[in-house]
């Protein structure tokens, strides 16, 4: 890789981000570092020392070189509102809530230790260096802190824009304008952003990915245009909080419901419905089991310092009193989210009930630690006695049932298929709800499918689910939010109609290959969350997914800190397109006790081209724990008249 001339005085060189190189002098300033590779070419334009370095936003892409460029001299500057993740970001990732998190801003590929700065970059301020003056602009979108920096430079107005946009006007990663669970904010403040990057009349626009941007005006308005048409959609903008998309709430437990004579819901004013499957004998299956209400996700300014969900029961006793169960023999789960699975552990503690549950989904909430990178895994792992696969026939009581595959909502997600009372009925999890768009001509409640981009999203997965609904062809669909909704072949063809318009939209705003650009976990490192003894060994998985659309050769590389150790050899799989594969990583501990979250990351290489660091693990040093008494655990069966 060598430097590329842009102008006079100014170079770029292609790394794990662009880097750019102001010239002045034998001096430079660098917008952003990637690796810190640059420092090896610099001499080839006369370069002698990096004064400065300026940083668009705080992506470990663009800056986990810059502790070499630090070392040799240079002096820092940042966005004012990412200051934080920059000189304290080790206290970031102690107080980052992991499990339960609904909190889906990119943040977490942020460093793992401090960087010391020297200059904040303030917002509608100016940094002046030599000859230059750089304006620096709000970039809100990508990143919450982002900013953009306008400069002349050889005659020229320019701007250095990061991850705000791309050339033919594209967004970068469409997964990074995610903030809240399930919205697409980052849309929002993007086109705020190139609005006012439009009014600058820039002559040529720089980003942090990609070729150079000429037609700048051009180019907004494309991605002006492609933004209305993601909005245009729906239930995109929306802080994604009021799941239930109901109006009515109640401070008390709702009344369990009857949709028919052997099955039960908790009405649309639980948090997360769940379903009961009556024998008539006295047994229960639970399908689901999870919050009471909205308010015990804690997904707002009070959990600050919550650090996991806490489940409290619901629903017993009027099961008990008011349907006679004695005893709640089986659950399950329809997917892997804490607020429909978090009372799970509470059943089979003191009800002995056993947990079936669809293979992908059985592991995620069997080892919660190992995933907790991925939203919403309950901290409390859970006993799966039964293990289904894809399109597995299952019976319980005189009932049939079918377990599928359905990758919708998240990765890990199944849909399930009963026959009960003559009608066949599937439990949809967090796929389908009834929602009213208000865009698109339409303003009426339709079938939808959730979208929550951190929750592996990839363009396939709502397809197949729009193809399971059409094989199972149910009746009723009982989902996992919100009222009931009966299924006809117009409704499918609503829900389908919905998912082929969000796919266009999204394929029509990153570059192809579209999921190279919207998959945020094509590579993800397990397990998330370790506490180990000093000087042990721990081996990590790193589950990758070629999302290219030709054969690749991925390579991965450990990158530790904190006196961790490892061989730094990188192991290498070639995968065909769409195909997944993973190698296996081995890490040292120190021999110290560090107590406090630190940060192992992992360097991704696709045909030996690097990608940075892309997925992260949090690990601990500690002393083996001292055995505590003896937990008691209790089965009351209602059986036994307890």
């Amino acid at each position: 890789m060598s430097l590329i001339q842009l102008s006079e005085h100014l170079w770029a060189y292609h790394d794990t981000c662009t880097v750019y190189v102001l010239k002045s002098g034998s001096e430079c300033l660098l917008i952003d570092t990637g690796s810190g590779a640059v420092l090896q070419h610099l001499h080839t334009i006369g370069i002698e020392q990096v004064d400065w370095v300026l940083h668009t936003h705080h992506h470990r892409d663009q800056c986990w070189g810059t502790p070499i460029v630090q070392k040799a001299g240079a002096k820092i500057a940042v966005p004012e509102y990412e200051r934080h993740l920059f000189d304290d970001v080790e206290a970031y990732w102690q107080a980052r809530r992991i499990y339960d998190n609904y909190n889906d801003s990119n943040t977490f590929f942020s460093l793992g230790e401090n960087l010391a700065i020297d200059a904040v970059l303030e917002d509608y301020g100016t940094f002046v260096w030599k000859e230059y003056e750089f304006r620096v602009l709000p970039a809100k979108g990508h990143t919450c802190g982002m900013v953009s920096l306008i400069v002349d430079v050889d005659g020229t107005k320019v701007a250095f824009i990061g991850d705000l946009m791309t050339a033919g006007g594209k967004l970068y990663q469409l997964h990074a304008m995610e903030y809240g669970y399930g919205d697409l904010l980052g849309a929002e403040f993007t086109m705020q952003s190139i609005l006012a990057l439009k009014k600058e009349n820039v002559e040529s626009a720089y980003p942090s990915h990609g070729a150079s941007i000429n037609d700048v005006k051009g180019d907004i308005e494309r991605l002006e245009s492609r933004l209305e048409t993601l909005s245009s959609i729906g239930r995109l903008f929306t802080s994604g909080r009021d799941v239930n998309f109901n109006e009515t709430q109640t401070i008390r437990e709702s009344r369990l419901e009857r949709i028919s004579e052997h099955l039960l819901w908790a009405g649309p004013y639980t948090c997360s419905n769940f379903y009961v499957v009556l024998s008539g004998s006295g047994h229960a299956m639970l399908i689901d089991y999870g919050l009471a209400s909205q308010g015990h996700l804690h997904s707002g300014a009070d959990s600050d310092g919550l650090q996991a969900l806490r489940f409290v029961e619901h629903h017993i006793d009027q099961l008990r009193d008011d349907h006679g169960v004695r005893h709640i023999e089986l659950v399950v789960p329809t997917h892997i989210h804490d607020d429909h699975v978090c009372g799970i552990p509470y059943l089979q503690r003191h009800f002995g009930t056993k947990c079936w549950a669809l293979d992908c989904v059985a592991e995620v909430i069997a080892d919660p630690a190992a995933w907790a990178s991925t939203p919403c895994c309950f901290h409390k792992p859970i006993e799966v006695q039964r293990t289904l696969s894809d399109g597995e026939a299952f019976h319980w009581r005189g009932f049939d049932l079918e377990v599928h595959y359905a990758p919708g909502q998240t990765e890990y997600h199944a849909m399930i298929l009963a026959r009960i009372d003559g009608k066949r009925v599937v439990f949809g999890g967090d796929n389908l709800f009834l929602f009213n768009p208000r865009a698109g001509g339409i303003d009426r409640e339709i079938a939808i499918q959730a979208t929550v981009m951190r929750n592996s999203f990839q363009l396939e997965m709502h397809r197949r689910c729009a193809n399971v609904i059409r094989v199972l062809n149910p009746d009723l669909v009982c989902p996992g939010h919100g009222k009931l909704i009966d299924m006809d072949q117009a409704r499918i063809a609503e829900y389908t109609s919905y998912i082929e318009r969000k796919e266009e939209a999204f394929r029509g705003i990153v570059d192809e290959p579209a999921n190279h650009f919207i998959d945020l976990f094509w590579a993800r490192m397990l397990p998330y969350i370790s506490h180990v003894q000093p000087n042990s060994k721990l081996i990590y998985t790193v589950k990758l997914r070629n999302n290219l659309e030709r054969p690749a050769v991925y390579s991965a590389r450990l990158q530790p800190a904190f006196g961790w150790a490892s061989d730094g050899e990188a192991q290498s799989i070639e995968l065909q397109p769409r195909q997944l594969g993973e190698v296996m990583l081995q890490a040292t501990a120190p021999s110290h006790v560090d107590q406090r979250r630190r940060l192992i990351t992992v360097e991704i290489l696709i045909n030996g081209v690097s990608q940075g660091p892309i997925c992260e693990a949090l690990v601990s040093t500690r002393l083996a724990s001292v055995p505590q008494g003896q937990t008691i655990e209790f089965a009351l069966s209602t059986d036994s008249g307890s």
